[in-house]
C-alpha cells in the first residue's frame, strides 16, 4: 500500500471526524487513516493507485457524514476565497433568521400562517443540521449532537413551541460557526511551522543558475542563496560568508555569522551576503521536512485523556437518549404532566446533554499545546509526549553535545612512544570520516588529506584501521586494553577527555581534550532538583570526567565509561521505579532514547537519535525542557479543567431542566455556551507566563 496525504477543509467537528475515519478504515483498501486537526491534513495508506480516484472515495465518505467538507490534494493548503464567501453567507443567514424571529414574536398571525413562517425560518437555519442527522440515521450511526438537536427541535415544534425550535437551531448553528472560527484561529500557530517550506532553490547546472523546486535538488549540487532568501536545503558553505537569522528553527533572534566550511540549516534566512552552499541532504531528509513531518503527525498519537474522552463520547449520547425517554415516561405516566409539557422537558434535556463541549475540549487543548511548543522550537511527536512530560520524576543526560557544548579542543598531547606530530597525524587520518565532536577537534588540530584503509568502528571504544600497511588504534583505554597493547606509563586520574593512539605493539601517545559546559545547564539542574526530579548523567567518557561535570552543574548521579547497551541497562533499572526522560543527541544515544519512558533529542543530533526521540529541541538548549514541562503541565491542567467545566455545568443544568427551571434558550447555552467556554479556556495554553 502507498501512503497518501490530503487537505481537508471545513471539517471542524471532532465527532464527525471520528465517524469519517472509522468509515475509511473499515474499507478493505484503506488502512491507518488519521486526521490532524492542527493543520487539516488527512494521511492514510491505500492500495488504490490513482490519487484522484482515492480523493473521490474520501469525498463520498465525507459527504455521507458531514455536508460542506472539501477534500483536496495535499499541496492545496491555502484558504480559498470561497471559504470567506461562505462565511459571509452564514452571517447574513443568521441575521435574517434572527430578524424573522423578532418580527414573528411581536406580530400576530393565524395559527397556520404562524406555523408556516416559523417552519421556513427553521429550515433556512437548520437544513444542514437536519440533513446530516438524516444521513446518520440512514447509516444507523446517528448518535451525535446534530441528531440530538434535530430531535429536540422537532419535539419543540410538536409541543407548539415554534419560536424556541427555531432558536435552538439558530443558536446551535451560530455556536458551531463560532467554534469553527475559533478552531481555525487556534490552528494558525501550527500552520506557521508548515510555512517553513521554501518555494524554490537556485541551483548551479550547466554553468547556469536555475530556479527549481527544492525537492528536485540532489545531494552534492551547489545552490546559490541571495540576501533575504530562505535557505532551502541543509548544506555546507563553499563560498562566501554572511549573517543568518536562525529564529525559524531555533527560536533565537540574534543573527549568527557563518562562513566557508560552516554547516547551514534549511529554514535559516540569509541576511546580508550571497552564499554558495553544497547540499548535504535531500529535501525529504532535511531539517524543514523533518519539522513539517513532526508537526503534521503530532496529533495522531493521542494522550490517554484524549482516548478516554473519545471512548466516553461514544456511550454518552445513547445514555442521554435513554434518560430523555425515561424522563418523558416518568413525567407523563407517573407524575401526570401534560403531553406537550413532558415532550418540551425531554427536548430541553436532549439539547443540554449534547456532548460537543466534552468531545472538543481535550483535543483542542492538546493541539493548542503542540502549537505553543512549536513556537518555542520544541516539537513533539504526539499528545502522549505532552502527557508523559508532566509525569517524569527522573531525567538523565548524555554529556557531550547535551550538557557540554561538544566543541572540544586539543589541550595537550602526551608523548609516550611517538612524537606529537605523528600522534596527531595518525589520529587525524583515522578520524577523517567521523563527525563525532572528538574527531572534529582532532582533525581541526591536524589537517590531512590522507585516508585510512579497512576502517572499523568499535562501539563505545574507538576505531581501528590500516595506514601504510600498519594497523593503528584510536580510542579510549578499553580499546588499548582489549588489544593487549603495552602502555609503558602509569596513568594518573585526569579530568580531561583522553584519546589513546597506538599501533599493534605500543602506545604512541595520548591526546587530551576539554569541553565547556553549555549556558543555562546549571540553572536547569537546579530547577529539576527543586521539583524533586532525580538527575543523572550517562556518558561514554571515563567516570572521573562524568562525575566532575555532574558536580559542576548539580547533577545528583553520574556514571561514566558506559557503552550504548550499558546506558540502556541503567535506564531499564531506573524505569522499574521511576518515569525517566533521557536527553541525548548522538547515534549511540538512540537505543537509550528509545528505551526511556520519554526520549528527548537535540535538533542538531543524528537522524537516528531524532527518529528515536519523542520530543525534539531544535534550539539545542536544555533550558527548553523546563519551558516544555511548564507548557505541558498547563495543557494537562486546562484539559482537565475543560472536562470538569463541561460535565459540571451540564449536570447542573440537566437537573434544573428536568424539574422545569430551564428554558430552551438556556438549554442551548448549556451546549453551545459551554463549548465556547471550553474553547476559550483551551486558548489560554498560548498565554505566556
Amino acid at each position: 500500500m502507498k501512503n497518501y496525504k490530503f487537505t481537508i477543509k471545513n471539517l471542524n467537528c471532532i465527532n464527525c471526524t471520528n465517524k469519517i475515519l472509522d468509515e475509511l478504515n473499515s474499507l478493505d483498501y484503506i488502512n491507518n487513516a488519521v486526521y490532524n486537526f492542527g493543520n487539516g491534513k488527512l494521511t492514510l495508506d491505500s492500495s488504490v493507485d490513482d490519487n484522484k480516484e482515492l480523493r473521490g472515495i474520501i469525498q463520498d465518505v465525507a459527504d455521507s457524514i458531514e455536508d460542506g467538507v472539501i477534500v483536496e490534494m495535499e499541496d492545496v493548503d491555502e484558504e480559498s476565497d470561497e471559504i470567506f464567501k461562505d462565511d459571509d453567507k452564514s452571517i447574513i443567514k443568521f441575521i435574517a433568521v434572527f430578524i424573522g424571529l423578532v418580527i414573528l414574536h411581536f406580530t400576530e398571525f393565524s395559527d397556520g400562517v404562524n406555523l408556516a413562517l416559523y417552519l421556513v425560518l427553521y429550515l433556512v437555519v437548520g437544513y444542514e443540521v437536519i440533513i446530516t442527522a438524516i444521513k446518520g440515521l440512514k447509516r444507523k450511526d446517528f448518535m451525535d449532537e446534530k441528531f440530538l438537536m434535530t430531535v429536540a427541535s422537532i419535539a419543540a415544534i410538536i409541543a407548539r413551541q415554534y419560536g424556541e425550535a427555531v432558536a435552538v437551531m439558530l443558536f446551535y448553528s451560530v455556536g458551531e460557526y463560532i467554534q469553527d472560527r475559533a478552531l481555525d484561529n487556534s490552528r494558525k500557530s501550527i500552520k506557521e511551522a508548515l510555512k517553513l517550506k521554501p518555494d524554490f532553490a537556485n541551483v548551479f547546472r550547466d554553468g547556469k543558475v536555475l530556479e527549481v523546486d527544492p525537492t528536485e535538488v540532489n545531494v552534492g549540487e551547489t545552490i546559490l542563496i541571495k540576501p533575504g532568501e530562505k535557505v532551502p536545503l541543509d548544506g555546507v558553505i563553499v563560498k562566501g560568508s554572511s549573517d543568518v537569522d536562525t529564529s525559524n528553527i531555533t527560536g533565537e533572534f540574534a543573527p549568527v555569522s557563518l562562513s566557508e566550511e560552516d554547516e547551514i540549516t534549511a529554514g535559516y534566512v540569509n541576511i546580508n551576503n550571497t552564499l554558495e552552499v553544497e547540499v548535504t541532504k535531500a529535501y525529504k531528509e532535511g531539517t524543514i521536512a523533518r519539522i513539517i513531518d513532526l508537526v503534521e503527525n503530532a496529533s495522531s498519537k493521542k494522550a490517554n485523556v484524549e482516548r478516554f474522552i473519545t471512548r466516553f463520547a461514544k456511550i454518552y449520547t445513547p445514555i442521554v437518549l435513554v434518560l430523555a425517554l425515561v424522563l418523558f415516561l416518568v413525567m407523563k405516566f407517573a407524575l401526570g404532566y401534560g403531553y406537550q409539557e413532558t415532550l418540551y422537558r425531554a427536548a430541553i434535556f436532549l439539547v443540554i446533554s449534547c456532548p460537543c463541549a466534552l468531545v472538543i475540549s481535550v483535543p483542542l487543548t492538546m493541539f493548542a499545546g503542540i502549537g505553543s511548543l512549536s513556537r518555542a522550537s520544541i516539537f513533539v511527536k504526539g499528545g502522549n509526549s505532552i502527557e508523559a512530560l508532566t509525569d517524569i520524576d527522573a531525567i538523565a543526560f548524555d554529556k557531550t553535545g547535551t550538557i557540554t557544548e561538544g566543541n572540544l579542543s586539543v589541550d595537550e598531547v602526551v608523548e609516550v612512544e611517538g612524537k606529537r606530530e605523528d600522534i596527531l597525524k595518525i589520529a587525524s587520518i583515522g578520524e577523517s570520516f567521523s563527525t563525532h565532536p572528538i574527531a572534529v577537534a582532532i582533525t581541526k588540530e591536524y589537517e590531512t588529506e590522507e585516508n585510512p584503509k579497512h576502517l572499523k568502528n568499535i562501539d563505545g571504544k574507538g576505531i581501528e584501521f590500516d595506514y601504510n600497511s600498519k594497523k593503528y588504534f584510536v580510542g579510549n583505554s578499553k580499546l588499548i586494553d582489549d588489544n593487549n597493547i603495552k602502555r609503558n606509563l602509569s596513568l594518573e586520574k585526569s579530568d580531561k577527555i583522553e584519546v589513546f593512539v597506538a599501533d599493534e605493539e605500543k602506545l604512541l601517545g595520548i591526546i587530551e581534550l576539554s569541553d565547556s559546559i553549555k549556558e543555562g545547564v546549571k540553572e536547569s539542574m537546579d530547577f529539576f532538583n527543586k521539583e524533586g526530579i532525580e538527575t543523572y548523567v550517562f556518558s561514554g567518557d571515563k567516570d572521573s570526567i562524568a562525575k566532575e561535570i555532574a558536580g559542576k552543574v548539580g547533577i545528583e548521579n553520574a556514571l561514566g565509561s558506559l557503552l550504548p547497551e550499558q546506558k540502556v541497562e541503567e535506564i531499564e533499572k531506573i524505569n522499574k521505579n521511576k518515569k525517566l526522560a533521557f536527553v541525548g543527541d548522538g547515534t549511540n544515544d538512540a537505543p537509550a532514547l528509545a528505551t526511556a519512558y520519554l526520549g528527548i533529542g537535540m535538533g542538531s543530533g543524528s537522524d537516528i537519535a531524532i527518529e528515536s526521540s519523542d520530543i525534539i529541541l531544535f534550539n539545542n538548549d536544555v533550558k527548553s525542557i523546563i519551558k516544555a514541562m511548564k507548557i505541558s503541565k498547563r495543557v494537562k491542567r486546562i484539559a482537565y479543567q475543560n472536562i470538569f467545566i463541561a460535565l459540571f455545568l451540564k449536570i447542573v443544568v440537566l437537573l434544573l431542566g428536568a424539574i422545569g427551571y430551564v428554558s430552551m434558550p438556556l438549554a442551548v447555552f448549556a451546549d453551545v455556551g459551554v463549548s465556547l467556554i471550553c474553547i476559550i479556556n483551551s486558548l489560554r495554553v498560548f498565554r505566556k507566563e
